[in-house]
């Protein structure tokens, strides 16, 4: 054979090869496009699925828990929700969970099709669920790409066991949580923590609610801790009567009672700091220096403001119960008329002044007494020698009216005993008749005014020596001149 037979035969057979690869490539480009289309299908509906709901870890969660899923569809929503537990969101289902469930049936797969058959449940959940259900639609032995083969078309089956969890519920929490561990040594706990069940508050999977709370915190507290007939009273506290009790309330524990969050008067300060500077005070009320403002004050709701257990001054009786003997005296201040009340002389938390007092001497009774009692007992003697509004009132009440520490004259004559050791003195005892005041002979029925006059040694009308003082009693009684 020549050797350009050779060369013609060996163009004809690579001619030959050439047609049969391009025959065999132009065969394989529709199924190529076609994949192509399925890869580019998949990617722009999982990157719209991702891009939807915002929820990449969805996905990886799914791929994880294939097994569980299949049964537990309706935990795959619970990945839309606002609040989701790490261990559900990051790890598997077998992290709290045991696996259970017998299974009694199973479809068999070989080869390729095993990777189908996941990628297969995996478009359950993707919005390709039309593409599932058109492959679920084909009966019978199908080949697959890589010579896998399908055996059947059952699905698995399983029999129902109890679902376990790998610890008991009041032990698993603390595998991952043991950080509120010293909680548990605290004085005051809430009973669903100390007695370790964590789900009567948080859901373990997802929650819409913060803390994966079973329910928004301002429902979920009411629903053991009914408060309605104190959010029915006149005055509400507003941080009850939004229902905020997290504000004030630990849910787990505390060492203070109540559970509160902090002890009870550097709690109330943060809402009231204009009563903080009063624990500076140099006297100080015991409820309030020893961390009991509830010993007055209701903490949700109260008929009685402000938020007060009950209306003084039956509140500061419960305490003070000999006060109230004092007001049930002849001569009282008009406390319980409701014209006055303990809280007009007395600061409730701390004062500067012996006895809680809101000012110093004369000054707290010139708060109601300015006029006309401060224009002249300011420049009487009385004052002149530091003779405090007390030194002959009580400041509750009194036997002797107008609330007088002794009767009238012997009080008066604790400071004047000179007068009745004059052989001549004037009769002075209330057993002797004042014509001019129509009442019992005193000191200061006519003639004298204690808090002070315009005339000399305190006389009322007139001064000393002129006689009109005197007539007004000894005109035309027998007495001429």
């Amino acid at each position: 054979m020549a050797d350009r037979d050779v060369v013609q035969d060996d163009t004809e057979l690579i001619e030959d090869t050439e047609q049969d690869d391009d025959s065999a490539a132009r065969s394989r480009r529709p199924l190529l496009l076609l994949l192509l289309l399925l890869l580019l299908l998949c990617a722009i509906t999982s990157v719209v699925d991702v891009w939807i709901n915002r929820e990449p870890d969805r996905a990886r969660f799914i791929t994880r828990n294939l097994a569980c899923l299949q049964c537990h569809t309706e935990l795959i929503p619970e990945f839309s929700k606002a609040a989701v537990h790490n261990p559900f969101m990051m790890e598997e289902c077998t992290v709290c969970h045991t696996s259970h469930g017998k299974e009694i049936e199973r479809t068999t797969f070989e080869g390729g099709s095993r990777t189908w058959n996941r990628v297969r449940t995996l478009m359950e959940w993707l919005p390709l669920k039309w593409a599932y259900s058109i492959y679920d639609s084909v009966s019978g032995v199908e080949d697959t790409d890589d010579g896998g083969r399908i055996i059947g078309t059952q699905t698995k089956e399983f029999a129902e066991s109890d679902s376990m969890l790998v610890a008991p519920e009041t032990d698993l929490c603390w595998i991952c949580h043991g950080n509120l561990g010293p909680k548990r040594a605290e004085q005051h706990q809430h009973a669903p923590f100390e007695n370790g069940y964590c789900t009567n508050c948080h859901d373990p999977h997802a929650s819409d609610f913060r803390v994966l709370l079973v329910q928004d915190e301002r429902d979920l507290c009411i629903t053991c801790h009914p408060i309605g007939p104190e959010l029915a009273r006149l005055q509400v506290h507003p941080p009850v009567e939004q229902r905020y009790c997290t504000n004030c309330h630990d849910p787990h524990a505390s060492e203070w009672r109540g559970i509160l969050v902090d002890n009870q008067r550097d709690l109330c300060f943060t809402c009231h700091p204009s009563v903080a500077p009063l624990s500076l005070k140099a006297v100080q009320h015991h409820p309030f220096l020893y961390d009991n403002c509830t010993g007055c004050h209701e903490p949700h709701g109260s008929n009685f403001m402000p938020l007060l257990i009950k209306n003084e001054p039956p509140l500061c009786y419960d305490c003070h119960p000999q006060i109230r003997a004092d007001f049930a005296q002849a001569s009282s201040h008009p406390v319980n008329e409701r014209f006055l009340d303990c809280s007009g002389c007395h600061n409730p938390h701390a004062a500067d002044y012996a006895a809680l007092i809101i000012a110093e001497d004369n000054e707290l009774c010139y708060t109601c007494h300015a006029y006309p009692v401060r224009a002249t007992y300011d420049s009487s003697a009385h004052w002149t020698n530091r003779l405090v509004c007390v030194r002959c009132h009580t400041p509750h009440g009194s036997a002797f009216a107008p609330i007088l520490r002794r009767s009238n004259p012997d009080l008066c004559l604790q400071c004047h005993a000179w007068v009745e050791s004059h052989d001549n003195q004037h009769p002075v005892r209330p057993v002797n008749f004042d014509v001019n005041a129509q009442t019992g002979l005193t000191c200061s029925s006519t003639c004298h005014d204690p808090h002070g006059t315009l005339y000399n040694y305190m006389i009322r009308s007139f001064y000393y020596p002129l006689d009109g003082q005197c007539l007004q009693c000894h005109d035309g009684v027998g007495v001429t001149f």
